[in-house]
């Protein structure tokens, strides 16, 4: 869920890729940054969540069956010592990249998708989804919504921020 949020949030993906800019001096990663904000995807691509207990919420159940019938993600449950189900891992099969990479040759428009998730990786990359939701905690508009309310836009913000570290790096 913690992925899905910042692909469906472009303004908190760009906000958390300024992070990384801002660690490693990422010039080129700064630049599509900036091209989220040109092509108004805080707008454009927005898909709300609702707040839930454990943060951004959707049922990915029907999804994720659909998908698994098909053979494409094999669902793991990863249990403690206890026995308790500590975390939930999604196995993409190589028959899913095989047909993602066919949707990609078909539709071309659909690769912004896959550029999306290149991004999300670049955040995400050896965090877990824990790590992940407490990231979007720091948020303090994120933080404060109310539970059921939809997530808000943090769009505002973290254009002044690109401003400022554009100002400094270039």
């Amino acid at each position: 869920m913690a992925m899905d949020f910042l692909v469906r949030y472009p303004d908190y993906l760009a906000d958390a890729l300024l992070d990384v800019v801002e660690a490693e001096g990422d010039l080129d990663l700064l630049k599509k940054v900036e091209g989220i904000f040109d092509a108004d995807e805080p707008s454009v691509r927005l898909v709300r969540m609702v707040r839930w207990k454990r943060g951004a919420y959707e049922n990915i159940a029907d999804a994720l069956a659909l998908l698994s019938y098909y053979g494409l993600v094999r669902s793991m449950q990863l249990k403690g010592e206890d026995g308790k189900v500590r975390r939930y891992e999604y196995q993409i099969s190589s028959k899913a990249m095989a047909f993602l990479d066919q949707c990609v040759a078909d539709h071309p428009d659909l690769v912004w998708y896959r550029d999306r998730m290149t991004l999300v990786m670049r955040v995400a990359s050896g965090k877990s989804g824990s790590k992940l939701k407490d990231w979007q905690y720091e948020h303090p508009t994120y933080g404060k919504t109310l539970h059921g309310d939809l997530i808000p836009s943090i769009r505002v913000e973290v254009e002044k921020r690109l401003r400022a570290i554009s100002e400094n790096l270039k």
